[in-house]
């Protein structure tokens, strides 16, 4: 497994802030106007990843606050594929972000070594979802995930799928209608 730490997260966040604003992201600039309110989530998101000084300032307080919101626009950023399922996992991975695993170890994910089976620890939440899709996702090839999930054996609870496509029928639906309501709000 990749070593993710702080300063290789800040460079890669740096070149990503680059890229986005090279291929036309300049809304993300401070005095232009985001298109809309998901876009300027994801710059303040961005910003505040670019912005962070040093790895004791996110070690004492995190860097981002861990929201649903700002886990679906970071899976975004990093291109998780099916990012509905993934926060799905997320949730019921950590207990609805509670767990020790998600507070103390930053791990959403419950991701193992493979060496000795003990738990990834990563400096903030946001690298727990870039070793997800490295060290997962690159496995999936397309079709459907939930079959990925139980073919690659993902979790020792047979139920698990079950289980995630559950709390993802009732995530999206929420989500979606709250983005909305955003969205009305801001045109007013």
């Amino acid at each position: 497994m990749r070593n993710y730490n702080f300063e290789t997260k800040r460079v890669l966040l740096v070149l990503l802030l680059g890229v986005f604003i090279t291929i036309g992201q300049a809304q993300c600039l401070p005095d232009a106007l985001p298109v809309s309110p998901k876009e300027h989530q994801q710059c303040a998101i961005l910003q505040h990843m670019q912005t962070s000084k040093s790895y004791d300032e996110c070690r004492d307080a995190p860097c981002l606050e861990l929201t649903i919101d700002n886990l679906l626009s970071v899976l975004e950023l990093y291109g998780v594929k099916h990012k509905y399922i993934v926060a799905a996992q997320a949730i019921l991975e950590t207990g609805h972000f509670t767990s020790e695993q998600c507070l103390t170890n930053h791990n959403l994910f419950g991701l193992r070594h493979p060496s000795d089976g003990s738990y990834y620890t990563f400096d903030t939440w946001e690298e727990s979802v870039r070793a997800y899709r490295d060290d997962v996702q690159y496995k999936y090839s397309g079709g459907d995930y939930y079959a990925f999930l139980n073919r690659i054996g993902y979790a020792e609870d047979k139920r698990y799928t079950y289980k995630v496509r559950r709390i993802q029928k009732k995530l999206a639906p929420t989500l979606f209608a709250q983005r909305e309501e955003l969205a009305q709000s801001t045109k007013s």
